[in-house]
């Protein structure tokens, strides 16, 4: 059999030609050429789609060799079982050859297996009609073989091509959600890892495909690449983690937070991946709009886990308030109160578990977005140790409810608005709350003897709208758990 990389579909005229002298071919070349027009339809898998058309050909002429010399009736017979094999490989194909180019790319081994069953049912008829030996008809193997890698070669150089991102884009956008999942899973897995490379195609591809989809990665286990550190040092760090810049899918400069707190090992693994489900969710709930997104995990980069998010030019709330005072605090609080609400009407509810300022970002627009959320419930289920008894904690104690002080205190949605009524405090003074207090640990003999913060007396405070009603929300929300108020009831005094 011919190389089939020197092969081509040839054209149905041509076909039809070169059977017209063998009149009792006639019913069996109407076919082929059905097949040959067919097959030219088709936009992927040409390497498989030529073998298989070289293989209808060789079948015609085979049957066109042994039957010259026989008499009609054995001729009809032959013509019979060549016609009956390719009209089921016509159906088997059509509808194939009407799919567009990514629907093939996502159902390549689908298809592939289709092409397998028409050379099986190719050699069957040889079989059945006694035309050729053992050897033809078992000497197409090899080259399938070799026809469907070379496919494949062809659909990821297609992928990995930054000329055709526009194309993707737009066939992605027409596409179910379940085929949209498996072009971007096929992608993802083919992404160059950490091997050096300057042909960054695939990433590009990848990442626009995912944005204007608002779709996140299939597999949020980044392994393959996904995201690249910048720089040797981190940018910020708290008690329990680093922040570092990086680059996603070499497009986005995001955030990598590295935890400190526990190390990359099977146990860590489990727990993120379940709470990928979790961000998921979240996100299906709110796109970003409240809620910073996770873009995923990392557990191949280091001795410790990251989670990577999207940078926010603003940085933290804390941090934006200093910079732009004059800024809308109130818009701010009522923001910081939505995302929490996103969270607390999941079902079941989301507990942020460490609401404060500096874990509050602020994006190009103003608006504030929650970050890090359930990450306290995460770190207290990886190393054993309740978050009110951790390391971390003790940046985390001044927005602390007094049930989080004692002993196996349960993070709660009632802990969640006994932070916001503190974080309230926060935006409102430019202070953490309890500032006049140095040490964390009179905060909680405070606490533990009901003592609050006292109402601020700053002018400069009640000019950025701590009037009489915030300072009445701020101490409901600092009330006993069962009286602190919801989110809902709060966002309603927000108008």
């Amino acid at each position: 059999m011919a190389n089939i990389a020197a092969q081509t579909l040839i054209g149905a005229a041509q076909t039809a030609a070169q059977f017209a002298p063998v009149p009792w071919l006639g019913a069996a070349t109407g076919l082929l050429v059905a097949i040959v027009n067919m097959l030219a339809k088709a936009e992927a898998n040409k390497n498989g789609i030529v073998l298989l058309q070289d293989r209808c050909l060789s079948l015609m002429v085979m049957i066109k060799n042994e039957g010259q010399n026989l008499p009609p009736d054995q001729q009809a017979r032959l013509c019979s079982g060549a016609q009956g094999t390719l009209q089921n490989i016509l159906d088997k194909m059509e509808p194939w050859c009407c799919m567009s180019k990514v629907k093939l790319f996502v159902k390549q081994d689908e298809l592939a297996a289709t092409i397998q069953q028409c050379h099986v049912d190719i050699s069957d008829c040889l079989v059945k009609l006694q035309v050729t030996s053992h050897l033809s008809i078992h000497a197409w193997q090899a080259n399938f073989e070799l026809s469907r890698t070379r496919d494949k070669e062809d659909i990821m150089q297609y992928l990995g091509d930054i000329k055709n991102q526009q194309e993707l884009i737009a066939f992605t956008q027409m596409q179910q959600a379940a085929e949209l999942h498996q072009i971007m899973t096929l992608m993802q897995k083919n992404l160059p890892g950490q091997v050096p490379t300057t042909d960054r195609g695939m990433e590009s591809n990848l990442y626009h495909i995912q944005h204007s989809s608002h779709s996140l990665l299939p597999n949020m286990n980044l392994k393959r690449g996904e995201v690249k550190r910048i720089g040797q040092y981190a940018v910020k760090g708290t008690g329990s983690a680093d922040i570092w810049e990086g680059y996603y899918l070499n497009e986005e400069k995001v955030a990598i937070k590295i935890l400190r707190a526990v190390h990359c090992d099977p146990q860590t693994l489990r727990r993120f991946k379940r709470e990928v489900d979790i961000w998921k969710r979240v996100w299906e709930a709110d796109r970003g709009e409240h809620i910073l997104p996770f873009y995923g995990f990392c557990q191949n980069d280091g001795p410790f886990p990251y989670v990577v998010s999207p940078w926010m030019v603003n940085g933290t709330v804390d941090e934006y308030i200093k910079k732009y005072p004059t800024v809308d605090h109130i818009a701010l609080i009522k923001g910081i109160c939505e995302g929490v609400n996103v969270l607390h009407s999941m079902t079941p509810p989301i507990v942020h578990g460490d609401l404060k300022g500096s874990n509050i970002v602020v994006d190009s627009n103003g608006n504030a977005l929650l970050a890090d959320f359930g990450f306290a419930k995460v770190l207290e289920d990886v190393t054993g140790v309740n978050f009110t008894m951790s390391a971390g904690v003790s940046n985390s104690q001044r927005w602390l409810a007094p049930e989080l002080c004692c002993d196996g205190g349960m993070l709660t949605t009632q802990s969640d608005i006994f932070a916001y009524g503190m974080t309230i405090l926060e935006i409102m003074t430019h202070e953490v709350p309890w500032h006049k207090i140095r040490h964390t640990t009179h905060v909680i003999i405070k606490l533990s003897k009901g003592e609050m913060p006292p109402r601020p007396e700053d002018p400069s405070v009640s000019a950025r709208g701590l009037d009489d009603n915030l300072w009445w929300l701020v101490q409901r929300c600092w009330s006993a758990p069962e009286r602190r108020p919801s989110t809902r009831e709060i966002l309603a005094l927000f108008g």
